[in-house]
């Protein structure tokens, strides 16, 4: 079975292409409407494919982070809460550590600079150990998630890039500066 733990910035993305968003697009790390289409339709695909699952903790701690980005009503959202009541899930439990941030292998420790970004890889590996099968983490404008690539592969966490040619671009020219 296929699943993914998703990077807030897929939903926010998702939400601001779609149509109804009261999101505004040109506020989204991704210039184009093309790029901003892409991630939608990646979005609306894996919601619409009853054998891909959604990777949530039972302590909320992703689904927390995807609330206080998004409301109710947008798009992301509606899309993880389908998950849910359509049984799509598959549930990891995270350990945290006394500031409440994702417990994760020592050597991943340096290389996730952003503490949030810990409970992604966290489910990650718990899906692995509790489920096996494929799970990816999916990400659409989120350089940090290259700077980390060489480490993330050594413990086969493997990142989905939805728009890679241009995630890739952004990265270049950030460490070109």
């Amino acid at each position: 079975m296929e699943s993914r733990v998703i990077d807030t910035n897929i939903l926010i993305v998702s939400s601001a292409a779609d149509d109804a968003s009261p999101f505004e697009p040109n506020n989204t790390p991704i210039p184009t409407e093309a790029l901003r289409k892409k991630v939608l339709t990646w979005l609306m695909d894996f919601e619409q494919d009853k054998g891909r699952k959604i990777v949530l903790d039972g302590d909320w701690l992703i689904a927390k982070e995807y609330q206080n980005k998004l409301t109710d009503q947008d798009y992301g959202s509606l899309v993880w809460q389908a998950k849910i009541d359509r049984n799509e899930v598959f549930w990891v439990t995270l350990d945290v550590d006394q500031d409440g941030h994702a417990i994760v292998p020592e050597t991943l420790e340096s290389a996730l600079t952003d503490l949030a970004d810990r409970k992604m890889v966290a489910a990650v590996l718990a899906v692995k150990v509790a489920y096996g099968g494929d799970c990816k983490l999916v990400n659409a404008c989120d350089t940090d998630w290259l700077d980390c690539a060489a480490e993330l592969e050594k413990h086969e966490v493997q990142c989905e890039h939805v728009v890679e040619e241009w995630l890739k671009l952004k990265w270049k020219e950030h460490h070109e500066r």
